[in-house]
């Protein structure tokens, strides 16, 4: 009776082993990779959805300096300070001051920062200004226009040795190209205004991938829109004139007595308003109110 001795893997065996092991792993590689870079994206998205929110809940805040978002150049008393935006885009400040959107963003959620100090070096503050690439976020205001005050938060999941954004402009055709453009497709291309503003190279990172598939995806954006409304006094009243008062000025607006309607410049929704009235300023409060919507008032 034969017994056949058993024996191990001839060489040959192991290398086309090897072989078709290393074919599958490149084929499974970039699959793994991307399904971890849209976790990465999708888990962004999600921490940008809360910091909106976070921005939105400030916006109602007397506290201009401090604690509310929007307060931009202009609509703020002349004790207030602006709120600091982001005005690059491949930096955030070196130092923080009160006035940082992260710092109010941070007091929003109940933490103390520490002004002077970097943000990167405060753990919590840190969780807002960077995502966790290491990337700076950044909140961006439009320039004022009619009926609306916008902001842009921006955050770019990828490194920044694989995508490049262009320089910050301070532009309405800047703004727009990151507002109208598609960043949630994963075959939208980067904005035409890029063109010029990256070098060819940069550009064609932003369009590469498989399957006509692009890299657009990877910068995560939020659109944040605050109205704008108007104050209309109807004063009839022989001698009482009505002092409107908003954006921390008192009185920012008057209409005197028995000059009918009268409206007041836009102002942002969400500011406390308050009316007074009396032959001189300051006169009586009479009215109180936060703008939400367009608002008459009739002083008789």
């Amino acid at each position: 009776m034969r017994t056949d001795s058993p024996h191990g893997f001839s060489l040959l065996e192991i290398v086309l082993v090897l072989f078709v092991l290393g074919i599958v792993a490149a084929a499974v590689a970039p699959s793994l990779r991307e399904v971890i870079e849209r976790g990465r994206r999708d888990a962004e998205a999600k921490a940008l959805d809360e910091l909106a929110t976070t921005i939105a809940s400030t916006f109602e805040a007397t506290d201009l300096s401090d604690d509310n978002v929007a307060a931009l150049p202009g609509t703020l008393g002349a004790a207030d300070t602006a709120t600091r935006f982001s005005t690059s885009t491949n930096a955030t400040s070196a130092t923080m001051a009160g006035a940082d959107w992260f710092a109010k963003v941070a007091r929003a959620r109940g933490i103390t920062p520490q002004i002077g100090v970097a943000p990167a070096a405060q753990a919590a503050v840190a969780q807002i200004a960077f995502n966790p690439t290491g990337n700076p976020r950044f909140l961006i205001a439009a320039p004022s226009e009619a009926g609306r005050q916008r902001f842009l938060l921006v955050s770019l999941t990828a490194r920044s040795d694989q995508l490049v954004l262009p320089a910050y402009e301070a532009s309405v055709a800047w703004f727009d190209a990151l507002w109208n453009n598609d960043w949630e497709s994963r075959t939208a291309q980067p904005p035409a205004y890029w063109s010029g503003r990256l070098t060819p190279a940069q550009l064609a990172a932003w369009t590469a991938g498989n399957g006509g598939m692009t890299s657009v995806w990877r910068l995560c954006i939020r659109r944040i829109v605050l109205p704008k409304f108007t104050v209309t006094v109807n004063n009839n009243h022989a001698t009482d004139a009505a002092f409107v008062s908003f954006n921390n000025t008192s009185p920012a607006f008057t209409a005197g007595p028995g000059s009918g309607a009268s409206t007041s410049p836009e102002i942002l929704g969400g500011r406390l308003i308050t009316i007074n009235r009396g032959t001189s300023a300051p006169g009586v409060e009479a009215l109180r109110f936060r703008l939400r919507e367009n608002a008459t008032i009739t002083v008789q």
